[in-house]
Protein backbone atom coordinates (compact mmCIF):
# COMPACT_ATOMS: atom_id res chain seq x y z
CA UNK A 1 0.00 0.00 0.00
CA UNK A 2 1.28 3.55 -1.22
CA UNK A 3 1.46 6.61 1.20
CA UNK A 4 -0.50 8.34 -0.83
CA UNK A 5 -3.29 7.39 -3.27
CA UNK A 6 -2.06 6.56 -6.60
CA UNK A 7 -5.22 7.17 -8.60
CA UNK A 8 -3.68 7.67 -12.09
CA UNK A 9 -1.27 5.85 -14.71
CA UNK A 10 1.87 6.64 -16.62
CA UNK A 11 3.12 4.78 -19.71
CA UNK A 12 7.30 4.69 -19.42
CA UNK A 13 9.29 4.59 -22.37
CA UNK A 14 12.74 2.96 -21.76
CA UNK A 15 16.02 4.46 -23.06
CA UNK A 16 16.46 3.17 -26.81
CA UNK A 17 19.85 2.04 -28.06
CA UNK A 18 21.22 3.89 -30.74
CA UNK A 19 23.66 0.81 -32.73
CA UNK A 20 22.16 0.88 -35.90
CA UNK A 21 24.29 -2.64 -36.36
CA UNK A 22 22.39 -4.21 -32.89
CA UNK A 23 19.38 -2.50 -31.97
CA UNK A 24 17.26 -3.04 -28.67
CA UNK A 25 13.78 -3.18 -28.53
CA UNK A 26 12.15 -1.17 -25.95
CA UNK A 27 8.77 -2.48 -24.60
CA UNK A 28 6.84 0.55 -23.25
CA UNK A 29 5.34 -0.65 -19.36
CA UNK A 30 2.40 1.48 -17.25
CA UNK A 31 2.77 2.18 -13.97
CA UNK A 32 0.38 3.77 -11.25
CA UNK A 33 1.19 7.14 -9.98
CA UNK A 34 0.20 10.13 -8.64
CA UNK A 35 0.44 12.91 -11.00
CA UNK A 36 1.31 16.48 -9.56
CA UNK A 37 1.64 19.67 -11.28
CA UNK A 38 3.50 22.45 -9.87
CA UNK A 39 6.68 24.49 -11.01
CA UNK A 40 9.54 23.82 -8.72
CA UNK A 41 13.22 24.34 -9.68
CA UNK A 42 14.94 21.53 -8.92
CA UNK A 43 18.90 20.28 -9.24
CA UNK A 44 19.38 17.42 -12.48
CA UNK A 45 21.84 14.81 -12.23
CA UNK A 46 24.43 16.96 -13.84
CA UNK A 47 24.28 19.82 -10.86
CA UNK A 48 22.16 22.29 -13.05
CA UNK A 49 18.99 24.21 -11.95
CA UNK A 50 16.01 23.30 -14.18
CA UNK A 51 12.33 24.20 -13.68
CA UNK A 52 10.38 21.44 -12.95
CA UNK A 53 6.81 21.45 -14.44
CA UNK A 54 5.03 18.43 -12.81
CA UNK A 55 6.00 16.07 -10.38
CA UNK A 56 4.86 11.89 -10.63
CA UNK A 57 4.97 9.47 -7.37
CA UNK A 58 5.38 6.36 -7.69
CA UNK A 59 5.35 3.66 -4.81
CA UNK A 60 8.58 2.10 -3.76
CA UNK A 61 11.34 1.67 -5.86
CA UNK A 62 10.25 1.42 -9.28
CA UNK A 63 13.17 0.80 -11.98
CA UNK A 64 13.21 4.52 -13.43
CA UNK A 65 15.93 6.34 -14.50
CA UNK A 66 16.60 9.50 -16.03
CA UNK A 67 16.95 7.95 -19.28
CA UNK A 68 13.46 7.24 -19.85
CA UNK A 69 10.65 8.74 -21.30
CA UNK A 70 6.97 9.75 -19.33
CA UNK A 71 3.47 10.14 -21.78
CA UNK A 72 0.58 11.38 -19.25
CA UNK A 73 -3.07 11.33 -20.14
CA UNK A 74 -5.46 13.42 -18.71
CA UNK A 75 -8.99 13.52 -17.71
CA UNK A 76 -9.62 16.03 -20.94
CA UNK A 77 -8.00 12.97 -23.29
CA UNK A 78 -4.86 15.11 -23.28
CA UNK A 79 -1.77 13.84 -24.11
CA UNK A 80 1.69 15.22 -22.96
CA UNK A 81 5.35 13.57 -23.22
CA UNK A 82 7.86 14.67 -20.30
CA UNK A 83 11.38 14.05 -19.91
CA UNK A 84 13.43 13.83 -16.50
CA UNK A 85 14.73 16.48 -14.67
CA UNK A 86 15.12 14.78 -10.96
CA UNK A 87 14.29 11.53 -9.12
CA UNK A 88 14.13 11.49 -5.78
CA UNK A 89 13.54 9.20 -3.01
CA UNK A 90 11.67 9.49 0.13
CA UNK A 91 12.56 6.79 2.79
CA UNK A 92 11.07 5.67 6.06
CA UNK A 93 13.70 5.41 9.34
CA UNK A 94 14.49 2.24 8.36
CA UNK A 95 16.25 3.48 5.25
CA UNK A 96 13.67 1.73 2.80
CA UNK A 97 11.87 3.22 -0.28
CA UNK A 98 8.28 4.45 0.61
CA UNK A 99 8.06 7.57 -2.21
CA UNK A 100 9.97 7.87 -5.44
CA UNK A 101 9.24 11.35 -6.57
CA UNK A 102 10.29 12.07 -10.54
CA UNK A 103 10.43 15.77 -11.12
CA UNK A 104 9.79 16.60 -14.88
CA UNK A 105 10.10 18.77 -17.59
Amino acid sequence: MALIPLKQTITVYPPGNDDPWNPVPTVPFTLRCRFQEGVEVVTDEHGREVVSSAQIFFDKFPDITAAHTFRYTDESEIERSYDVASIGRKRWLNGKAILTVVYVK
